[in-house]
């Protein structure tokens, strides 16, 4: 079986919906055990239920990213839940500041996003990197985005986060590969996530005669027909599955990489 992870344990922040839930049920069924690590409780708690009709262990960790002690806390927990972390996923982001609307630049939209989609990425990866290093094995896999390598529809501070994660993935895979850990990137194309519905529902509130009285998936899609050569957008479970391959030894020798699953938006 490719990707096979038969035996291994992976934690994923912002696991218990979209994009972290398609990375989630994709481990699972490849047949990891998985922490789900995640702010709303009731969401970790269905994920861990998925993982275990898909036939593998689950575990739900309240963690907020932005809080060191949160993130202490988790890890303790996890790793006395499930006795090892063998695959990190770090998937919590955000594209702003709640009340953010990707169109007023505020000082509070740059700080937060830095504070979740950067820094707290790497605080919890290096709550997880001792215990990499003692094991001498680990799988990191960071999510980026495609407006990292173009900043086309976003504001600029998320795209700067993303192109932070890809600095940050491959200074950690140097430092790290004599420790047998492999950390790689993934920057995801167009998907519809309750990050996309909540942008289409800021452009309905401003009055964007684009989306104004219109289905927001069905301009979504017609947005993503248009962008995207292969004339479709990605789904979470796309993203799941290639997260799914980087974390197995089947890719033992990918490190310090950031693969694009856009469609081909991008092509770089």
């Amino acid at each position: 079986m490719l990707a096979d992870l038969t035996g291994r344990t992976a934690l994923v922040t912002g696991g218990g919906q979209g994009l972290g839930l398609g990375i989630v049920e994709r481990m699972a069924g490849q047949g990891a055990d998985i922490i789900i690590a995640d702010l709303n409780d009731d969401n970790a708690a269905a994920a861990v239920a998925r993982v275990e009709e898909l036939g593998s262990k689950g575990y739900a960790v309240h963690m907020d990213v932005t809080d060191q002690q949160s993130i202490s806390d988790g890890v303790a927990i996890a790793y006395e839940s499930a006795g090892r972390i063998d695959i990190l996923a770090n998937n919590a982001g955000v594209s702003g500041a709640p009340g953010s609307t990707g169109v007023e630049w505020r000082d509070v939209d740059w700080e937060f996003t830095w504070k979740v989609n950067v820094k707290g990425l790497s605080d919890v990866t290096e709550a997880i990197l001792p215990q990499m290093r003692e094991q001498q094995y680990g799988k990191i896999i960071n999510i980026s985005s495609v407006a990292a390598r173009a900043a086309r529809y976003v504001t600029a501070y998320y795209a700067t986060t993303k192109m932070a994660v890809i600095a940050y993935t491959q200074a950690l895979a140097r430092e790290y590969a004599t420790d047998n850990i492999n950390v790689n990137a993934i920057a995801p194309g167009r998907i519809w996530t309750a990050f996309h519905q909540e942008w289409m529902e800021r452009r309905d509130a401003m009055g964007d005669p684009d989306v104004s009285g219109r289905a927001h998936l069905d301009v979504f899609e017609e947005a993503a027909a248009e962008v995207i050569p292969l004339g479709r957008p990605q789904t979470p479970s796309d993203i799941g599955a290639l997260a799914a391959f980087l974390a197995s030894e089947d890719a033992r020798n990918i490190t310090g990489q950031t693969i694009q699953c856009d469609g081909g938006q991008v092509m770089v």
